[in-house]
């Protein structure tokens, strides 16, 4: 049995088309809606990047689309060719499909090596930032369902260890339980791998508390950690992982299905550099949150730290370094302020936030939880 879902309603983000993109280069750029620019909802557009090499060994493998699914890439929306890679016993995902006509079927099936140990439930970007579900079976079957999944779903920014990568279960709190035996998405657990920690599993609570697990030392980030994740019908929740472990878990459906999957950060000990900030961006460091910043392990870029901006101005937030620059465009669902969610674009140069209203991300975008091979 699968969480109940029901779609998720939300609004158009904002976002910048290709020439308000290359006008805020100049620092001329202004936010335009969808329809004041005269264009579809969807991701921001961007010219293709040069190759990363960052993560060149990575071997992305093209999934073979099922059941009427096509990639979502176009020539002005160059998003790639949906595809998996396998480093290190972790698997990513890349691309973005779409589909004519509406349905819950599987897009799409994993090979057995690169099949998750449990079932996982995601949330990722579909368009015009309705957040949708991203599902894969342990059998490798992938469904994408609810939100807008049908006319555009973004894989990017998704990855999770395999088998080969040692979980261990969290004595959980305060009446949090497992949801294991009824989902098959595993118990709440996490694993060390390469200087990285991964969390997985599952969980709900009839209580009220929402301290849920505390981390072992060796697992915990340096500072606190603020991260939408998936919940029971459709819902956006929020887990905040501080630096003394203590993990709270918040949200609507919170209480009666909370996903883990697919949640990464690097250990505390990991050397992270700072973002410059531009169009009036600043750090957003109440509640022990870092500044803007990046960190390449293993070939994989990680993010960090959250931010605000004041006044209200464009949605390009950095011109990002070409260690963190992706060759295709890349769109990967964040928490912004009160549990609410924005989209953050990354492309071969500008970096782009947004959401509908543009409030919710401008009062908090947190960049925390984001992880992508720059091959992405």
């Amino acid at each position: 049995m699968k969480p109940v879902v029901s779609p998720l309603l939300r609004s158009t983000r904002l976002i910048l088309p290709a020439a308000a993109l290359l006008a805020a280069l100049g620092g001329t750029a202004v936010i335009a809606t969808p329809a004041q620019a005269g264009i579809s909802t969807g991701p921001a557009r961007s010219a293709p990047a040069r190759p990363a090499t960052s993560d060149a060994k990575l071997t992305w493998h093209p999934f073979k689309l099922l059941n009427g699914w096509k990639s979502a890439t176009a020539k002005k929306l160059l998003t790639g060719t949906p595809a998996w890679a396998l480093q290190n016993g972790v698997v990513y995902l890349r691309g973005a499909v779409r589909r004519p006509t509406a349905g819950n079927t599987p897009f799409a099936s994993l090979p057995k090596q690169a099949r998750p140990v449990s079932n996982l439930y995601n949330q990722v970007f579909s368009k015009a930032d309705v957040p949708a579900v991203l599902f894969i079976d342990t059998d490798g079957a992938m469904t994408a369902y609810n939100g807008n999944a049908d006319a555009f779903t973004s894989l990017s920014g998704l990855s999770y260890p395999t088998v080969s990568v040692k979980s261990h279960k969290f004595k959980l709190l305060n009446g949090w339980l497992s949801s294991q035996p009824t989902y098959e998405t595993g118990d709440p657990s996490y694993a060390i791998s390469k200087g990285v920690v991964y969390l997985s599993g599952s969980m709900h609570t009839g209580g009220t508390s929402p301290l849920a697990f505390i981390l072992p030392k060796a697992a915990r980030p340096a500072h606190a950690l603020f991260i939408s994740v998936y919940t029971v019908d459709g819902s956006t929740g929020e887990i905040e992982i501080e630096p003394q472990g203590e993990v709270d878990i918040s949200g609507v459906g919170s209480a009666g299905y909370t996903s883990l999957a697919t949640i990464s950060f690097p250990v505390a000990a990991t050397k992270w550099h700072k973002f410059k900030l531009t169009s009036g961006w600043k750090p957003f460091t109440k509640f022990g949150s870092a500044v803007p910043a990046y960190a390449v392990v293993n070939g994989i870029v990680y993010l960090d730290g959250a931010m605000d901006q004041a006044p209200a101005g464009t949605g390009l937030w950095t011109i990002l370094p070409a260690a963190t620059r992706t060759v295709h465009v890349v769109d990967i669902e964040v928490l912004t302020t009160s549990g609410s969610v924005g989209a953050l674009t990354l492309t071969s140069n500008p970096g782009v936030v947004g959401s509908m209203p543009a409030s919710n991300a401008q009062t908090m975008t947190s960049l925390d939880g984001v992880a992508y091979p720059p091959s992405s």
